[in-house]
């Protein structure tokens, strides 16, 4: 099929998120693009680049006009301690992304290259997992009138999964791929509206990742979905300088993250249950232009940990929650700007409740940090 032969070709350029990545919303990013996760992951409702893409798509259409393109690089850190396990190999994945827009009269239209998000570990006994899921994005926004936007885009996902447990083994040696992957189409829709000239809302709705069973090495892993979202946020300028964006999501994993079930070639099967519950992240962000070429931003990011404790797993523990970020972006000419964002999530431990190991977590403590950042060059014309 061309959709699985485009997603493979960008992903064997190494233009999406690695799968070794492991994100911090539970597996979704804290924040898209360098701009927002400098203030927290909230960019429902201003512009932020072509990481509204990942975003609001709704956004572009405040863009002025012209054109755009980013290309970006992000790091993702993760710090994972499992007892009896030791600490995780998998500490430090890049990250490209790359996107572009054109903005025409009241149409704006582009295309891009975003990881949606992705879990992973790697210990010294060869146990690991790997989830990496990115979109091809292709963005439509349109500006109805000077106060009201509106926007969405036609995405096509695709997911790649490694996991060494036991008998079960299937991984590739790519950092970009997994051997048993998938293909779907997904889609978001969004809006903004000037309230007045200081106070924009935005909101959005992003659908479930559609993902089929993942294929690859005589394995099918059934049940492992991207959720569906829901987002609502505000932009207040208050002064020439000063910004306040504020964000709340509803993440839906309650939908998508039940049980997850390995297929063997052997025909044998074995279920690693879920049962992930709904996630409310809030964001907010500060973003003070100090001058007409330096801009400052700081945020603050939550989202309580949506794995309950009978079913949290070592080779999955995307448990962070509180989420502190800086940043900046200067402009260098009147074409090109650098964009810069910081991450830092502090140490959250679960203890284990459900069954007695190997396949349960009776007693294991997990332990899970992160320092991330993203830099984009963007350049318009």
């Amino acid at each position: 099929m061309y959709p699985n032969k485009l997603a493979a070709a960008f992903a064997a350029v190494g233009m999406t998120v690695p799968a070794l990545a492991l994100a911090t919303n539970g597996m979704l990013m804290e924040g898209y693009g360098p701009i927002a996760a400098g203030m927290g992951g909230a960019a429902m409702a201003y512009d932020n680049g072509t990481a509204a893409m990942a975003n609001n798509p709704a956004t572009l259409a405040l863009m002025p006009e012209g054109s755009r393109i980013d290309a970006m690089l992000g790091f993702v850190g993760p710090d994972v301690n499992s007892s009896g396990m030791g600490t995780s190999k998998a500490d430090a994945f890049y990250m490209p992304a790359f996107g572009f827009v054109k903005k025409q009269g009241q149409l704006t239209y582009g295309a891009g290259i975003y990881g949606q998000g992705g879990m992973g570990t790697e210990y010294a006994n060869g146990d690991m997992a790997q989830v990496g899921v990115g979109r091809v994005i292709f963005p439509l926004a349109y500006a109805v009138n000077d106060r009201f936007t509106v926007g969405g885009s036609v995405d096509l996902v695709w997911a790649g999964m490694d996991l060494v447990m036991g008998s079960m083994k299937f991984k590739d040696n790519s950092d970009f791929t997994g051997k048993a992957k998938g293909y779907s189409l997904a889609g978001k829709l969004g809006f903004t509206y000037k309230l007045n000239d200081a106070l924009t809302v935005g909101g959005v709705y992003q659908t479930a990742g559609n993902l089929p069973d993942l294929k690859g090495g005589g394995y099918r892993v059934e049940g492992f979905d991207m959720p569906a979202m829901v987002g609502f946020g505000l932009a207040w300028q208050t002064n020439d300088r000063l910004m306040v964006a504020a964000d709340v999501k509803d993440v839906l994993w309650g939908s998508s993250m039940n049980t997850v079930t390995i297929h063997m070639p052997n025909g044998g099967a074995m279920p690693f249950q879920q049962d992930w519950k709904d996630q409310v992240v809030v964001s907010l962000g500060l973003a003070y232009k100090f001058s007409d070429a330096f801009t400052g931003r700081v945020g603050y990011n939550y989202g309580k940990n949506p794995i309950p404790d009978t079913y949290v797993n070592y080779l999955w523990p995307a448990i962070v929650e509180n989420h502190y970020t800086a940043g900046f972006g200067y402009a260098v000419s009147k074409q090109s700007e650098i964009n810069f964002g910081l991450s830092y999530a502090p140490e959250v431990s679960v203890t284990g409740t459900g069954p007695n190991p190997p396949q349960g977590n009776n007693g294991m403590t997990i332990k899970h940090s992160q320092v991330n950042w993203q830099l984009m060059y963007s350049y318009k014309f």
